[in-house]
């Protein structure tokens, strides 16, 4: 009795794509793509552009530029997040510290609390009604 081993699924190359056999919205787009061209130019290029709106390799083209989103993402978004994380860092050593980071928190907390209790002896120092006259009563208090 020979014992039979589950591997996991590996990525059939398909033309220059590799297609993962359980992912089945991938291996829909493929087979439409090659169902409709063999080949087809990038969508949104020049050469895509120049197509005919019926040729089916703009609709190839479109299938495989949302197949790539599905995956990728945006390719402008993944780039810049490439260049951003290429950028070089301030080093941990030149950060402030915890203890800083509290004490600047504390300065913060005292002058907020300073702040709050100018405005509260400004708000109580004043009359909290205007004065007013009652017609026939003017010389009274």
């Amino acid at each position: 009795m020979t014992g039979r081993t589950t591997a996991a699924p590996s990525a059939t190359v398909l033309g220059a794509l590799a297609v993962d056999p359980t992912d089945v919205v991938a291996l829909w787009a493929e087979a439409r793509c090659r169902f409709l061209a063999e080949d087809f130019p990038p969508y949104g290029s020049p050469a895509w552009l120049a197509l005919h709106p019926d040729d089916p390799r703009r609709f190839a083209a479109v299938i495989d530029a949302a197949e790539k989103w599905r995956k990728y993402g945006d390719e402008e978004g993944l780039l810049q997040w490439f260049r951003e994380a290429s950028q070089p860092r301030e080093p941990l050593t030149s950060r402030r510290t915890r203890a800083e980071l509290d004490a600047a928190w504390l300065r913060v907390r005292e002058q907020a609390a300073e702040m709050w209790a100018r405005e509260r002896d400004q708000i109580s120092n004043q009359s909290r009604w205007p004065k007013v006259t009652v017609p026939g009563r003017e010389n009274r208090t």
